[in-house]
Formats: structure tokens, sequence, C-alpha cells
């Protein structure tokens, strides 16, 4: 399960996203009609400033997922196919000055792969079984996964699962601060 964990305190944060015009970016489906590009966010001006140490995400799952540029270049190399990317500026209430070193991505694939029998499943009264599921551990099936390299997990839809070769392909390239989470400790 791909993650990005970061201490509050060390950690630059985005403001909420404004309403970009799209469906939601948790369906798994290519938009219909894509958000106006460049998408324009701004970093939260309270924990924006670099001098006390906070450092920018590779990664934030806040509406849009946004990604550094080298992140999604990483994903590429290794196989990943199944998204959408999308002009960001990220802009600074501070300072003034303009990111540019993100894209907001839309990952295609809505995939159910839990295996719901031997998962931690917690399912509201009047779920079917779809996109609201708590769990505490996940078992993925394989073969529901259909090597999908990267996906939202269809049971809950917060939840983005890649493959262990992607996993590895991105420790290779250093990481970029990202928490991998295995299935059977995941809580989501």
């Amino acid at each position: 399960m791909l993650e990005c964990f970061s201490p509050e305190e060390g950690r630059v944060d985005l403001e909420a996203p404004p309403d970009l015009g799209v469906e939601s970016w948790m369906t798994g489906l290519p938009f219909d009609l894509p958000p106006a590009a460049p998408i324009h966010l701004h970093w939260d001006p309270e924990t924006e400033t670099e001098t006390d140490g906070r450092r920018r995400l590779s990664l934030y799952d806040a509406g849009p997922v946004l990604m550094r540029r080298d992140l999604v270049a990483a994903l590429r190399e290794c196989g990943v196919d199944n998204m959408e990317t999308y002009e960001t500026v990220v802009h600074s209430r501070v300072d003034g000055s303009e990111c540019l070193d993100y894209a907001a991505v839309n990952i295609i694939g809505l995939v159910a792969a839990a295996d719901m029998e031997r998962s931690g499943a917690h399912l509201p009264e009047d779920s079917d079984g779809l996109i609201d599921v708590d769990f505490d551990g996940l078992v993925i099936d394989e073969a529901k996964a259909a090597g999908f390299l990267l996906f939202r997990l269809a049971e809950c839809v917060s939840g983005v699962v890649i493959h262990e070769s992607v996993k590895e392909h991105l420790e290779s390239k250093g990481g970029f601060g990202l928490s991998f989470v295995p299935p059977e400790e995941w809580s989501g």
C-alpha cells in the first residue's frame, strides 16, 4: 500500500483544493471532461516556511493525488501506465512564488482485489462491500489484482495498491520519502 507519512511538524502541507470542476479523483475512471490546466493549488501558509526544516512531500493525497514529477517519471519507468497527469502550479501565499515540480494525478483503475474473507474488513451496515469498507489488515487476491502495477482498491477507494516490483523500483531510486505499508498491516 502506498502512503506518504511524515510528522505533522516536519512537513509543508497543502491548502484544501478548490472545486476543480471534475468528477471525484477517487473513481478510478478517466475524466469525461478534464480539469482546466494548469491546476492551481496553494501551500498552507502556516506550514510553508522552509527555514525551520520543513520539507515538501513527494506525494500528497488531498483531493487530487499530487506527485512530484520525478516520482511520476519513476512510476512510468517501471511500467505504470494507468495515470492521467495534469499540469499543476502550487502557489505560495507567503512569498508569491510558484512551484512547478508537481502534477495532479488521476489513477485509472478501481479494482476489487480484497480477499474479504481473509482480510480484517469492517463493513458499514448498509454497505455493499465497495468504496467505504474499513480495513484493519488487508489480503490482496492476486488473481483479482490482474497484474495491475498501481490501482485504487475498490473496497476502500482511499487505498492505493502498488505491486512489489513498483515498490522495489521506487526504493532503488531512493524511496521518494514514501512509506510502503504491507497490506496485512494496512488500516484504511
